[in-house]
């Protein structure tokens, strides 16, 4: 009789649907969330055509995380610029928390090839490249 109780108390634990499928319910309907919130801020801050001033022109992309070990939406702003009559570019990125418009992290490239980047850092930590920058971003875009 003990041995019946325990396989049926295990099976509903193991094969009940509610059980199994509710957090990665949750988790998809987070993700999905923050996904559409952050097309539509690129949407509306950035649109599609590369904006062109003085001369640069800048194209503009994205990437967005949700993390469910920190239950924020991410959203990571990438432009690249090009001065006109010029074959280098810069790029620079910029991390924001969504749900508090926060920016939590930048990098700029700068102008010159392997200057260094003008502008590397995550919270309070500086950084010293792209390579280091990205790494120190994994807590936030990875979980």
């Amino acid at each position: 009789m003990r041995a019946s109780i325990s396989v049926a108390i295990v099976g509903l634990l193991c094969f009940s649907p509610y059980v199994s499928a509710q957090p990665n319910k949750e988790l998809y309907e987070l993700q999905e969330r923050c996904g559409k919130r952050a097309a539509e801020v690129f949407r509306r801050e950035y649109g599609t055509v590369p904006k062109t001033e003085y001369g640069i022109t800048m194209w503009f992309n994205y990437e967005n995380h949700y993390s469910a070990r920190l239950n924020k939406c991410f959203f990571l702003e990438i432009a690249v610029s090009r001065e006109k009559g010029k074959l280098d570019s810069t790029k620079s990125m910029r991390l924001f928390d969504l749900n508090e418009n926060k920016e939590l992290a930048n990098y700029d490239d700068g102008i010159c090839d392997g200057c260094g980047p003008i502008s590397c850092k995550v919270q309070d930590k500086v950084c010293r490249s792209e390579s280091e920058w990205r790494q120190l971003l994994k807590p936030f875009m990875e979980d």
